[in-house]
């Protein structure tokens, strides 16, 4: 039998589900005022996007090995620059959960997943973009906070 007080809980060590983003104006430690959360490695929203991503592979994994076993050669996937530019926003998008309202020039954007796919692909948008890419990466983004870090 295990003794009880020799067991490591990892519980509270666990990423937490969901983290705000504060963004920051560009160049800056001041904030824009738009806050995004963010969905961790075990929220919904993340599962959902691997899951496809993963269907979408073994897929084109099956393709690859059927044009093999029947002696034909495989023609790759053509991508644009556009069109894997977009996978890689969509990628940041399955991440976000929602963000308070931004406002550029006279548009309001109220998040959806359209709508950030469509903000976060304009090119004036790269800072705003490498903010979310980096705290996506960060090792700590969305590990609990503890009174003695």
């Amino acid at each position: 039998m295990t003794d009880p007080t020799m067991v490591a809980d990892l519980t509270l060590d666990l990423p937490a589900d969901t983290a705000d983003l504060v963004v920051l104006k560009p160049g800056t430690n001041t904030p824009t005022g738009w806050v995004i959360t963010l969905a961790g490695p075990n929220h919904p929203k993340t599962l959902a996007y691997k899951e496809r991503k993963d269907r979408e592979y073994l897929q084109k994994k099956a393709r690859i090995e059927a044009a093999q076993v029947n002696g034909r050669k495989y023609k790759a996937d053509e991508q644009s620059p556009e069109e894997a530019a977009t996978g890689s926003i969509e990628w940041v998008v399955s991440r976000i959960v929602t963000w308070t309202p931004v406002k550029i020039e006279a548009k309001i954007f109220e998040f959806s997943d359209a709508a950030a796919i469509d903000l976060l692909r304009r090119p004036v948008m790269g800072s705003y973009l490498q903010q979310i890419v980096d705290y996506l990466q960060a090792e700590r983004a969305f590990m609990p906070s503890s009174a003695t870090n």
